[in-house]
């Protein structure tokens, strides 16, 4: 997949998920928007109709007030007029059969369709009896209070009561019948009646003026008739949700008044009309045949009814969902324009780096060894670029520009410096050729009765400071060398060189090796501007006595195992002297040693005993003896061979750090049947030494 169509990938994704993203955010927020003002604006119609429903309850009952108060004015003026008509006659008249006639028959006269009147005498009724109108001594009002209770405690001022009086009633052969169904509830008025001294405690009797309440109820339920019929003219009129329902419900649930095309959910709608008699309003989300159905209850404690209005919660969020199917037409055709300019914006940014990308790939292929590959690249890196843009494509495309000519110009100075270092490098290959030309081969030594000898060098770098040499003087002795010069690299070489010279010529003019480091060192000191040194050992061996005189100018000592006995190996610890080559007019010190049959001495440079592993531990003269102990029956060249590879696998993947040269040479075992070498061969094997060229510095491995 290019660059190109990943870019414009991202850019369809980022499109696409940030307009996905604000169109499902702002689908939410209307949706829960509209639900939240379907809420308000039921719980605003539920609070209008039951402020209506109060606003009938008071008017009704206000009406239903002043009603009762003008006929309880109406039945106490009845009152008090017969009173004082009654109070007139019994003036008037004695007592008698007559006045009593008198009485009834203008209580009688008085007596009209919608106020009754009857004087009740308190002794008869209080024996059990039972009045004209109806009335007993254990007939209730509407307290609970039984009229004889009413009339023990009468004031004198009358007392009003409302009471049930049963729907027929025949008293001494005439029925008194109401007309409605219902029991009749009947408004009372009790005034008492006293003798003319007005001085007893108890009325004589009880004046009653009575007139029926059936028409306020008969009005009452008028009016909640009405009522309901302009709620359910208004129920109907409301513009509800297809399947919205609003009703108005009595107590035991029943439908009064309602409207729309919906229906009430009754499994779940108990529990929320309980809830609503408690705390007067209540908002829930019941399951229906519709989907979720947004309910609200308010509930009517004037006429304990409830107002009930639901609508399903997917058709509150048409409006939301429509606005949404818009919103996203809309920005599916934004969408389609930005990716379209996108698009031809990023193909026109883009091209640029294609042109760049086919410049680096004909760069990698160019072959930089060609003679004409800088006028190939110059030329490549410049053409074509947009160099004059100045955005982000012209910054790289001037960077790769700038990028060519120093690339070319690396080129010219690689190719300047490989040739110099192919110069450099075949004239370290002459110098080491030269410098391991000046040292005999390592197994140059000749081997006749009583001496047998091996080297061995390893430079850590192409030419080194290391030396060692091994002659026969003119007196039939052996000459033996090892010395280790400071540094490394081509001055060491030069250096080694030098000392190699100087102690041939010193050596073999009949010195021993303290006389011949004496004059090595002075020679040395003289001809030194750099202050270079050398670590020497020089010893002469006489391979007839196994006399060893040597000289140790301040080199590591060397090793002596006896091949015969399990002895441990021993060091020629003795030094001379300083180090050679730094202070003028030394004297060194000669020493004598004795190599026995069957003694293999090793001569080594620090290169040995100071090889590193990679925890950085030294490899150490203990390490070297232990191991000279465990072959202390090898021959020179393969003890030499031995010694290497422990240090290579010591040192593991640690570089070498410094030159590591070795010699070694042994006292034969007369036991072991060695026999002595001809003069001839000793001859041609002296020539060896100086002659023949070096073919190996490294034993056989």
């Amino acid at each position: 997949m290019t660059l190109r169509t990943r870019l414009a990938l991202l850019v369809v994704a980022s499109i696409a998920l940030s307009v996905g993203l604000a169109l499902y955010l702002t689908w939410r927020m209307v949706g829960e928007t509209m639900i939240r003002m379907e809420e308000k604006s039921f719980a605003s119609l539920m609070l209008v109709e039951e402020e209506s429903l109060n606003a009938a309850f008071m008017n009704q009952l206000a009406a239903k007030v002043s009603a009762v108060r003008d006929r309880k004015n109406q039945l106490k003026e009845t009152a008090e007029r017969a009173s004082r008509e009654l109070a007139t006659l019994d003036k008037m008249l004695p007592k008698g059969e007559t006045r009593e006639m008198l009485r009834r028959e203008m209580l009688k006269s008085m007596d009209s369709g919608e106020i009754r009147m009857e004087l009740l005498h308190m002794s008869d009724l209080l024996a059990g009896g039972i009045s004209r109108l109806g009335l007993k001594p254990d007939t209730p009002d509407a307290k609970q209070r039984s009229l004889k209770d009413i009339l023990e405690h009468l004031p004198r001022s009358g007392d009003f009561a409302v009471m049930e009086l049963p729907r027929s009633l025949t008293v001494a052969g005439s029925a008194f019948a109401l007309t409605s169904d219902l029991e009749r509830p009947a408004l009372a008025f009790f005034l008492p009646l006293y003798g003319s001294s007005q001085k007893n405690d108890a009325a004589d009797q009880v004046l009653v003026t009575l007139t029926s309440l059936e028409d306020l109820e008969i009005q009452a339920a008028a009016s909640e008739t009405a009522l309901l019929e302009a709620t359910r003219e208004k129920f109907g009129s409301m513009n509800l949700y297809r399947h919205g329902f609003v009703a108005l419900l009595n107590a035991q649930g029943d439908i009064l008044a309602s409207g729309g095309e919906g229906e009430l959910p009754r499994e779940n709608l108990m529990a929320a009309l309980n809830e609503a008699r408690q705390k007067g309003q209540t908002q829930r989300i019941l399951p229906s045949i519709y989907g979720d159905l947004l309910c609200l209850v308010s509930y009517s404690r004037a006429f304990d009814w409830y107002t009930v209005m639901t609508a399903p919660l997917s058709e509150i969020s048409v409006p939301s969902d429509a606005l949404l199917s818009r919103l996203i037409a809309i920005s599916l055709i934004i969408m389609l324009l930005t990716l379209i300019v996108a698009l031809v914006m990023l193909m026109r940014s883009l091209r640029p780096l294609a042109l760049l990308t086919r410049k680096t790939d004909e760069i990698s292929g160019m072959d930089v060894s060609a003679p004409d590959v800088l006028e190939k690249l110059e030329a490549l890196t410049a053409q074509g670029l947009p160099l004059e843009r100045r955005d982000e494509m012209g910054r790289l495309a001037r960077a790769f520009a700038r990028m060519g000519r120093a690339l070319a110009e690396n080129i010219r100075k690689l190719m300047a410096a490989t040739a110099s270092k192919e110069r450099m490098e075949g004239e370290l290959s002459a110098a080491r050729d030269i410098q391991m030309g000046i040292l005999p081969p390592p197994d140059g030594a000749p081997e006749i009765c009583g001496f047998s000898a091996s080297a061995f060098l390893d430079p850590a770098k192409e030419v080194g400071g290391d030396l060692y040499d091994f002659f026969t003087t003119r007196d039939g002795k052996r000459a033996l060398v090892l010395g280790d010069v400071s540094g490394k690299g081509v001055p060491a070489a030069l250096f080694m060189s030098m000392t190699v010279t100087l102690v041939r010529y010193a050596m073999d003019s009949g010195l021993d090796p303290a006389a011949a480091m004496s004059r090595v060192n002075a020679m040395l000191e003289e001809h030194n501007p750099g202050n270079m040194f050398v670590t020497l050992f020089l010893a002469l061996y006489d391979p007839k006595s196994g006399e060893l005189a040597y000289a140790n100018g301040g080199h590591c000592p060397p090793c002596i195992v006896d091949a015969r006995s399990e002895r441990p190996p021993r060091l020629l610890e003795h030094l001379s002297g300083p180090l050679v080559g730094v202070m003028p007019d030394l004297d060194y010190e000669l020493f004598l040693d004795r190599l026995n049959d069957g003694e293999t001495c090793l001569l080594f440079t620090d290169g040995v005993t100071e090889a590193m592993n990679e925890s950085k531990e030294l490899y150490g003269e203990k390490r070297l003896m232990d191991f000279m102990a465990q072959h202390r029956s090898a021959k020179p060249k393969e003890l030499l061979s031995l010694i290497f590879e422990d240090l290579v696998r010591y040192r593991g993947e640690e570089p070498q750090s410094d030159d590591i040269t070795m010699l070694a040479f042994c006292r034969p075992d007369p036991e072991s049947g060695t026999e002595p070498v001809s003069a001839e061969s000793h001859t041609r094997s002296e020539q060896s030494v100086f002659l023949s060229p070096k073919q190996n510095i490294r034993p056989a491995q």
